[in-house]
């Protein structure tokens, strides 16, 4: 399905003024909760009632969005969730979109600033590079979670939303759309205010298309990251040794960076690796077989974690990135040494 070319009923609706075969249908019920949110989007955005008074009836809530969401993959223990994301499968394949999409990711390299290895690896984990673009139409799961799971409802709202300006803006059909249990879309699976606010027109043809449109997908991606802080040629995270006693204080403060290297040595966390200084990290723990192992994390860890908050998600990024490029390293190094 070509979803950037879709302009089907519901979402001409929008940007028509004609109602009649909507006057003739019988009226849906709403509840009060909807009938306030479609008043706020006329009076906003210039939406028309009754054609939103009938996109609403034709949305189904979905009881399979509620129990996904209330179990994500990122809560498992990081032992199970690395063997999920961080894979033979998915190394090949990031290494084989490298080289098939070299040239834009160089292209968004130089543009963002942000590594091939990491772009290429957050399209991996979120969708295996495309391969799984999510099975949930869209507007059902917004409404679940915006309309009938109450702990979430004002996020959610306003994410149903920016995918309702989303679609009016690029003549989508709302109701063709499919994503994640959460309402994430596309290749890079962004949420409809990160549609909005950090999707690129990278290909320069006057859309933005996160599915059908490589280019945009992997300057989408670059872009997002440095719009939150990605910060060229700085480490991630690295493995620390923490002294016992001082380990709650020091997860306490938070994985976002607050303490130079520096200070982190005179408070019991110590970097494996040889780092400068005045580098600014924080700690968490990771689940491992063995006991919880810890890490610092750098500013990029805490960039990552802009695009998911678990730690569990920037970790498997970063040591999938690591992955991908030595692969392609030593499939590069190999292919050289075969040359006579």
């Amino acid at each position: 399905m070509n979803v950037a070319r879709i302009a089907a009923a519901a979402g001409l609706l929008f940007v028509s003024s004609s109602f009649a075969t909507l006057a003739q249908a019988p009226a849906t019920k709403l509840k009060p909760e909807v009938e306030a949110f479609i008043e706020q989007m006329v009076k906003s955005h210039g939406f028309e009632a009754p054609a939103l008074r009938d996109l609403f009836g034709r949305i189904k809530p979905h009881e399979g969005v509620i129990k996904a969401i209330r179990a994500p993959s990122t809560a498992k223990p990081w032992h199970e969730f690395r063997q999920i994301f961080v894979t033979p499968t998915r190394t090949s394949g990031g290494v084989a979109f490298w080289n098939d999409h070299a040239d834009w990711l160089v292209r968004a390299r130089e543009a963002f600033g942000v590594p091939e290895e990491i772009i290429v690896s957050i399209i991996g984990v979120e969708t295996i590079y495309g391969r799984r673009l999510g099975s949930f139409r869209v507007l059902d799961a917004l409404y679940t979670l915006g309309f009938e799971l109450p702990e979430r409802a004002t996020y959610f709202r306003a994410e149903t939303e920016q995918f309702l300006l989303m679609t009016r803006e690029n003549t989508l059909d709302p109701l063709e759309i499919k994503g994640s249990f959460a309402g994430a879309m596309g290749m890079p699976q962004f949420m409809p205010t990160s549609y909005r606010k950090y999707a690129v027109d990278f290909d320069g043809d006057g859309r933005v298309d996160l599915w059908n449109s490589i280019a945009d997908v992997i300057g989408s991606v670059a872009n997002y990251l440095r719009v939150f802080g990605w910060t060229w040629g700085e480490p991630v995270t690295v493995p620390a040794r923490v002294d016992a006693s001082q380990a709650q204080a020091l997860l306490k403060a938070g994985l976002k960076p607050h303490a130079s290297l520096q200070q982190m040595r005179e408070r019991g966390a110590e970097p494996v690796e040889a780092l400068a200084d005045d580098l600014k990290a924080g700690l968490f723990t990771l689940d491992a077989v063995e006991g919880p192992e810890y890490h610092l994390a750098f500013n990029n860890f805490y960039v990552i974690t802009r695009y998911n908050r678990s730690r569990n998600y920037a970790m498997a990024v970063h040591q999938l990135a690591e992955a991908i490029a030595r692969e392609r390293e030593s499939q590069a190094a190999a292919q050289s040494a075969s040359i006579p």
